[in-house]
């Protein structure tokens, strides 16, 4: 349980000292009981009359000070209007990524993925636009939250610049823990349209993107796949690749266990049927409008029809200070209800 308003708490301890004055003035006032006692049993329930009513405004007084103090408690869910447009990039770092198939001569998969996000967060429609916030996920063997939701720009041109596969450790690649990864960037306290762009080749060696999707499609995220690589593939080379897209990175070659070159090629079926499955699109990165496709789906997204007025949940604590309040008021009838017909001074509270 927590409390908005701790602070009004500190007035239970003042119970403590009120509690050990009331047993004082109980005491003094038994003597009256002791003089009417005429040996009937009467007395006997006036005693216990007096000590319910006491408990019991005791009690009321406790809960009215936790009502007070506005405690929560549990979580509900809350409908209301998203509002906002989320990004979060999604961006394959495995091996395969350093590979340099899209043009002869040009950047590599990893290289041509950061110049994309690069000119998609500097597009002019994103810098005026409030509600929009980008982040970022990185994954290889495993996906790791490389960079929460801002609307700051400079924070992801930064974070780009020292882009590489080495950023993390591991091997192989697992689209599935990349795309929890990015998942996990989106807030429930802020309400939004929610949307992953995974930047990639399709290529999967661990992991079920079919599970990934459905957890993504189940939390109402919208995935946007952008292909990187050509059909026909290239030799996966040696060394750690960099987001430059014009890194000229190793000369060499990964080797298989036969001993030849290990070869990696664009999926682009794998990469359109996890799109599919959340209502989301897939995108030729290897074209040159391929940014400007992008915003233009995204700005879609965030149209005054379809985007600025989502209607949607939110989880939030819920506030339980009724339930005290309620409480408060059973424990005060008890305690009157108890009093009725005590000998004067000995438990009626005087008002006014």
């Amino acid at each position: 349980m927590s409390f908005d308003n701790p602070r009004s708490l500190l007035a239970l301890l003042f119970l403590i000292p009120a509690a050990f004055l009331a047993f004082l003035h109980y005491r003094k006032r038994r003597a009256v009981l002791d003089f009417l006692d005429t040996g009937d049993g009467l007395v006997s329930k006036l005693r216990f009359r007096y000590r319910i009513s006491t408990i019991f405004f005791w009690l009321f007084l406790a809960c009215t000070i936790i009502a007070l103090a506005q405690p929560r408690g549990g979580v509900r869910l809350v409908s209301e209007t998203r509002r906002g447009v989320d990004v979060v990039f999604a961006i394959d770092l495995s091996r395969s990524m350093n590979v340099r198939d899209i043009v002869p001569g040009g950047p590599s998969r990893l290289g041509r993925a950061a110049s994309l996000i690069m000119e998609l967060v500097n597009n002019p429609w994103f810098t005026r636009s409030p509600g929009v916030r980008f982040g970022a996920a990185i994954g290889k063997g495993r996906g790791v939250l490389a960079l929460p939701l801002t609307g700051d720009t400079e924070a992801i041109q930064s974070f780009l610049s020292s882009l590489s596969s080495a950023a993390i450790t591991g091997r192989g690649t697992n689209l599935e823990l990349l795309i929890d990864a990015a998942a996990a960037a989106f807030q429930d306290a802020f309400p939004s349209r929610r949307l992953t762009i995974l930047l990639s080749d399709g290529e999967s060696l661990a992991g079920s993107m079919d599970a990934a999707m459905d957890r993504a499609a189940s939390a109402g995220i919208t995935l946007i796949a952008v292909g990187l690589g050509s059909e026909e593939g290239g030799a996966v080379p040696l060394g750690n690749g960099s987001a430059d897209p014009y890194n000229t990175g190793s000369q060499g070659s990964l080797l298989g266990e036969d001993g030849y070159p290990v070869l990696s090629a664009l999926r682009k079926d794998t990469l359109k049927d996890a799109a599919e499955k959340t209502g989301g699109i897939y995108i030729d990165g290897n074209r040159g409008n391929a940014a400007a496709l992008l915003a233009d789906y995204l700005a879609s997204q965030a149209a005054p029809d379809n985007g600025a007025s989502v209607r949607g949940f939110r989880r939030e604590t819920r506030p339980l200070g009724y339930i005290f309040v309620i409480a408060a008021l059973v424990f005060m009838g008890i305690s009157k209800i108890a009093e009725y017909r005590l000998p004067a001074g000995m438990g009626r509270r005087k008002h006014g």
